[in-house]
């Protein structure tokens, strides 16, 4: 990474920073660009050459954290158990921001934004797979990166106050159980 790619980076993150503490003091649709921009000490001049509006600092934000989950997804199959465990202690690491957007009332944006990283880790691991039909593929990634995120939206909703571990084990019980007596 070369001096300005380094600078680039670097004001992303206080702008990032920036948005987050004024997200902890007042609502997020009271937040101006220019109050973002004076938080970070940078000019406005500096956000605009990054993002179009507010909403995108969120969003590169979390295509940063996607891709982060994307690359370190690592299973060779789709194993609940597993899947469980390395979903909700991937995103258990990021329990404060993921808190402070629900406060935020930004659930919605957080549901897109998790759905879009879970979506493209499912395919990635289903595809190897011998299939007759892509289209199977595509209403089966939907379904488990559905149910996965609303599981996560609802452990989110209720403080995230259960460790990971403990929530990956409970889900993924109830999981088995129910797709046990399903197949049967």
């Amino acid at each position: 990474m070369n001096g300005h790619q380094k600078q680039k980076e670097q004001s992303r993150r206080m702008i990032e920073d920036a948005l987050f503490l004024i997200m902890e003091e007042k609502p997020y649709a009271q937040i101006t660009v220019s109050e973002i921009a004076k938080t970070a000490d940078v000019s406005r001049r500096t956000f605009y050459r990054m993002y179009h509006e507010k909403d995108e600092v969120l969003h590169c934000y979390f295509e940063s954290l996607c891709r982060e989950y994307r690359e370190n997804a690592a299973l060779e199959h789709y194993d609940i158990s597993r899947i469980a465990q390395e979903y909700f202690t991937f995103w258990g690491r990021h329990r404060d921001t993921l808190l402070l957007m629900h406060r935020c009332g930004l659930d919605q944006m957080l549901y897109f934004e998790l759905s879009r990283a879970s979506g493209v880790v499912v395919k990635a691991r289903i595809s190897g797979r011998d299939r007759e039909n892509d289209r199977d593929t595509e209403y089966f990634a939907e379904y488990s990166t559905g149910g996965f995120s609303l599981l996560l939206q609802r452990w989110i909703a209720e403080g995230m106050e259960e460790p990971a571990e403990h929530y990956a084990q409970a889900v993924s019980r109830a999981l088995l159980k129910f797709i046990g007596t399903v197949t049967k």
